[in-house]
């Protein structure tokens, strides 16, 4: 089977190329251009004059795949996209799971999230990623590229949910999907088990058959079932990313899972 690829309407070269002199340039001139694609994890930042902390057991990290960006804030996992603006990046359409962490997680997750939102360019110092704005320094280092997870047979395990901008933490029972090589699917919502068969139908994923078993949600699980359903019942466009699984239906709703150990 053809694996799977994001539909991405720009790719960071470009928005370097747009933005011109606001992005940041390599403190080695004779070096070849920093390429932002992959995942980095921070390693010092700055913002408003103030340090934004550094946990050992909480990392911040950022992933670029084309122009969309994600990753872990510390507590939660968040996601955005790169645009220029007025000849400038920004990063814009962040959006977060609502997980609650204990102090002080949330204060460095607080801070780089606002951080983000004020970044104005990209570039590379030597090894390093660093996204500056207005008296704001976020340095990154590589992290190494995560193993890559093939759609089919491999079983994934539900992680965030998005409506629109709006992003969760998934809840109740492990909800998990798996495609398998004869044409045949079975997972759960984390309330319900579902089992069908599907096909591909160009970039689309389409369940001819879907069954749900009969059991009766409780209305904490109503709406993540619900959305689960909508997503497999509906078609939804699949992207591998590492060991990350999107799935993305035409109403808005997505659901990102990762590869299961």
């Amino acid at each position: 089977m053809r694996r799977p690829r994001a539909a991405l309407a720009l790719v960071v070269a470009v928005l370097l190329a747009a933005c011109g002199s606001a992005a940041a340039p390599s403190s080695n001139p004779s070096a070849e251009p920093l390429d932002a694609q992959g995942s980095w994890q921070l390693t010092a930042g700055r913002a408003g004059g103030a340090e934004i902390p550094i946990l050992d057991d909480h990392p911040i990290t950022l992933t670029v795949v084309g122009s969309e960006i994600g990753g872990t804030s510390a507590c939660n996992t968040y996601g955005g996209r790169l645009s220029v603006t007025d000849g400038r990046l920004r990063i814009t359409d962040l959006g977060m799971t609502m997980m609650g962490c204990e102090e002080p997680v949330m204060a460095a997750e607080a801070a780089y999230m606002a951080a983000l939102g004020e970044v104005e360019s990209i570039g590379g110092d030597g090894d390093e990623l660093v996204l500056r704005g207005q008296n704001l320094e976020l340095r990154f280092a590589a992290l190494a590229p995560a193993p890559t997870a093939e759609l089919v047979d491999t079983a994934w395990v539900l992680e965030t949910v998005f409506v629109g901008d709006v992003a969760s933490s998934t809840i109740g029972e492990p909800a998990t999907i798996q495609l398998r090589s004869d044409g045949t699917f079975s997972g759960s919502t984390g309330c319900r088990s579902f089992t069908g068969s599907w096909v591909e139908e160009g970039e689309q994923i389409l369940a001819p058959t879907l069954t749900m078993d009969g059991t009766e949600c409780p209305a904490v699980l109503s709406r993540q079932d619900d959305n689960v359903v909508s997503v497999v019942a509906d078609g939804f466009i699949p992207s591998v990313a590492g060991n990350l699984l999107t799935l993305t239906e035409p109403g808005g709703v997505g659901l990102v899972y990762r590869a299961e150990d």
